[in-house]
């Protein structure tokens, strides 16, 4: 193996895991969706107090971070799997440009 091969299989094997990260979030993102809560699902004291609404809240704030992160690490993931794409095709280019300009009789030799 080459040093590029051996950097491109790592660079896929780094998207592979956000990927999969990502993939990890969607289960606890969409559980949080249900997770609401009402003034009637509260006694009257945490809904004078507005337990209800910091509770949702937060819920709220931890959802949008989550998806957010989801949709990071899935940016992240397709991201150098470009990047590898973009180097692997570069470098065979540069490979035929080399091997052309080598067996390139040089025309006055």
């Amino acid at each position: 193996m080459t040093d590029v091969s051996v950097a491109l299989e790592a660079m896929r094997s780094d998207a592979t895991a956000w990927a999969t990260a990502a993939d990890n979030l969607d289960g606890p993102c969409s559980a949080i969706g249900g997770l609401t809560l009402t003034g009637a699902d509260l006694s009257f004291w945490a809904v004078d107090r507005g337990l209800d609404r910091t509770y949702n809240d937060a819920r709220l704030a931890l959802e949008d971070m989550l998806t957010q992160a989801t949709q990071a690490f899935r940016s992240l993931s397709e991201t150098l799997h470009a990047a590898a794409n973009t180097y692997e095709a570069e470098e065979e280019a540069n490979k035929h440009a080399m091997n052309s300009i080598h067996t390139d009789d040089g025309g006055g030799r």
